[in-house]
């Protein structure tokens, strides 16, 4: 157990260091370039995994609506909006911001789709959260310029995003292995993400061209940040099972949070302070199981996605 806990852990530390690798890349290589870099790396790294662990990755023209719905979610869209978000809004805004909404819009979203019904505690650490989100963020709105506000949007609507590939996942993970899908996505949305890069104002750029710590960056996205974080995500549900395992995500905005102030010396109020400890307690409420947690045995349920940057490509 105490191994399952670790790699939990580190899978949240890895994910809340990508807002900090974000910026750091984005900062000298277009954004549209690292997200392609990123997720062609991935792939293949992802591949290998799949292939070491004699996991199919076959699919059928019938997989096809299925795998775009992944690729055009949670790589392709996700991944857009969070790498220009981050050159537009502190990143510590993302950091709260993105797994803050992720769980309110999930709920939203299951309802108007798919007609599901939540419990009153989940619905009520959805408002917590969202009040606590007006704090981080409402503050350090006034007097900025409209990039913030237009970089907030964009981290808004990223979740709104990976909330929807969170269902999509559903029917994803009933025809393939999770580690499968996450590869087929990965490779699906490098392909969406080429043409994207080569059309983007100034072109793809000379990503070699950029400094060791813009590349380190692009490399820590590509495998701490997608690959590691799967690998120690999947572990985690293996040995725990979904429901105390997806718990753990809680701590990814507190790294996140942490990370970019120390390293990115982003400022952070005492009132965004509160809020962001205002939007842990909500989150906390939304990931507690309505049922006593498994006894850590791999079942159908384990083979879904972590909720939220969520998944294994959250941020």
């Amino acid at each position: 157990m105490r191994v399952a806990q670790l790699l939990l852990v580190l899978m949240a530390a890895v994910f809340g260091g990508t807002w900090v690798a974000a910026p750091w890349a984005t900062d000298e290589i277009p954004p549209l370039t690292v997200a392609f870099i990123r997720f062609a790396i991935a792939a293949i790294l992802l591949f290998g995994w799949c292939r070491a662990r004699a996991i199919s990755i076959a699919a059928t023209r019938a997989d096809l609506p299925v795998i775009l719905g992944v690729a055009l979610t949670s790589i392709a869209g996700y991944n857009v909006l969070f790498l220009y978000g981050v050159t537009l809004a502190p990143a510590t805004h993302g950091a709260v911001l993105v797994p803050g909404l992720i769980p309110g819009a999930t709920l939203l979203i299951a309802r108007l789709a798919l007609g599901e019904r939540a419990s009153r505690r989940r619905i009520g650490g959805v408002l917590l959260s969202v009040a606590g989100l007006a704090l981080v963020v409402g503050p350090s709105l006034q007097g900025e310029s409209g990039a913030v506000a237009l970089g907030d949007l964009m981290f808004a609507a990223s979740a709104f995003l990976w909330s929807i590939y969170t269902l999509v996942g559903r029917v994803a993970t009933q025809r393939f292995h999770v580690a499968a899908i996450t590869f087929l996505g990965a490779a699906a949305g490098a392909l969406v993400l080429l043409p994207l890069a080569l059309l983007q104002p100034g072109g793809f750029g000379d990503p070699m061209a950029a400094s060791p710590r813009a590349i380190g960056s692009v490399v820590y996205l590509a495998t701490a940040g997608t690959v590691l974080a799967f690998v120690f995500f999947y572990e985690g549900v293996r040995r725990l099972g979904a429901a105390r395992a997806s718990a753990y995500t809680v701590l990814i905005p507190l790294f996140g949070l942490s990370l970019t102030v120390t390293l990115l010396g982003e400022p952070l109020s005492p009132i965004s302070l509160v809020g962001a400890a205002i939007v842990l307690g909500g989150l906390w409420l939304t990931q507690r199981p309505d049922v006593p947690a498994s006894d850590g045995r791999l079942g159908p349920i384990t083979e879904r996605e972590p909720p939220g940057e969520g998944g294994v490509r959250r941020g």
